[in-house]
């Protein structure tokens, strides 16, 4: 069984709370800071592959993986895959030469788990005895977990893969255990090294290639196409954004939050604002963060009520700090 994502899987109203000084002495979220930051793409990008660093971290076994051999097979794929250059020559003309470094953990292991009632002892199932008399399956796990590290100066987005291979052990493996896990090893950083080639090259590709990807089936597409768009300040994603608030997956709810403080559209504090539940503190407190970070008539309005109708004493001191802060914004803006 492989598994991958593009990251950790966020909650819906997450990575918006955090203080940072705004010049004028009032505490600025990071979306407020990220937000008032300008947009990191200006000219299209090709990205120098500057090196590629394998961290192998070894049980004592099965025998230690090459990781000298995993970074050569690595470097192959990405050159080859057409979202990365081997050097800066090889760079088209028009495009903005970015160095780039892959920077790769992978983790390996032999578990073992008690077996199910019901399956132990069943023929062809990896279930042995132990001294105790109980069963126990054995398992090789591999874990890869993969980012793009911008050499160059500025604030890109930074593809990244978490790979996960799960391989139940029969008898049989037990005699090429080494070769086994290896091979596992070399698939999921395959599967790592797709992955990062396929969000190169969307991060390179045009807003309209940016906005296709937002209707992607598979969320982990979903979730990087709203992290461009954050990046970019796409407002053409505005609807689908909002739209993803919706979405089953808790990293692509997350994911279109970002997006939609990043805009600071106060179009977005309404269907924000709907989502709110009194009785769950901590949704609440990154509610009233994102929602002073947005700004607007709309968002002075929803923490007027907060500030006056919260049961909580805290909560209300949150909403009326917000309430200060987008006093001293709107007092500050020309």
């Amino acid at each position: 069984m492989i598994v991958r994502a593009v990251g950790l899987a966020a909650g819906l109203l997450v990575a918006v709370a955090g203080c940072r000084d705004g010049g004028d002495g009032a505490p600025r979220t990071r979306a407020e800071a990220d937000a008032s930051a300008p947009a990191v793409r200006a000219r299209p990008e090709t990205a120098v592959l500057a090196g590629v660093q394998i961290k192998v971290v070894e049980p004592e076994q099965p025998r230690p993986v090459s990781g000298e051999s995993l970074s050569a097979r690595l470097r192959a794929l990405l050159t080859s895959s057409g979202a990365f250059v081997a050097d800066e020559a090889a760079v088209p003309a028009g495009r903005v030469a970015v160095a780039a470094e892959v920077d790769v953990t992978v983790r390996y292991d032999v578990v073992s788990a008690p077996a199910p009632a019901d399956k132990a002892g069943e023929a062809g199932k990896p279930a042995r005895a132990t001294k105790q008399g109980k069963q126990v399956r054995r398992a090789a796990m591999v874990a890869v977990e993969a980012e793009v590290d911008w050499k160059a100066s500025g604030d890109r987005p930074q593809p990244r893969e978490n790979v996960l291979v799960e391989r139940p052990l029969e008898r049989r493996d037990e005699a090429v255990l080494d070769e086994l896990v290896a091979r596992l090893v070399a698939d999921a950083m395959e599967v790592a090294g797709r992955g990062l080639a396929e969000q190169e090259k969307l991060r390179q590709g045009d807003d309209g290639a940016v906005l296709a990807a937002l209707g992607s089936s598979d969320p982990d597409v979903v979730l990087w196409a709203l992290d461009l768009s954050a990046a970019r300040r796409l407002a053409a994603a505005f609807d689908r954004a909002v739209a993803l608030l919706e979405a089953p997956d808790p990293g692509v709810r997350g994911a279109a939050l970002r997006f939609l403080v990043a805009l600071r559209d106060p179009r977005a504090v309404e269907p924000l604002a709907r989502r709110a539940d009194f009785a769950d503190p901590d949704t609440m407190r990154q509610l009233v963060e994102a929602v002073t970070a947005i700004g607007g008539p709309e968002a002075v309005e929803f923490l007027e009520m907060v500030a006056g109708g919260h049961d909580d004493r805290d909560m209300r001191e949150r909403a009326r700090e917000g309430l200060e802060r987008l006093g001293r914004r709107q007092r500050t803006t020309p």
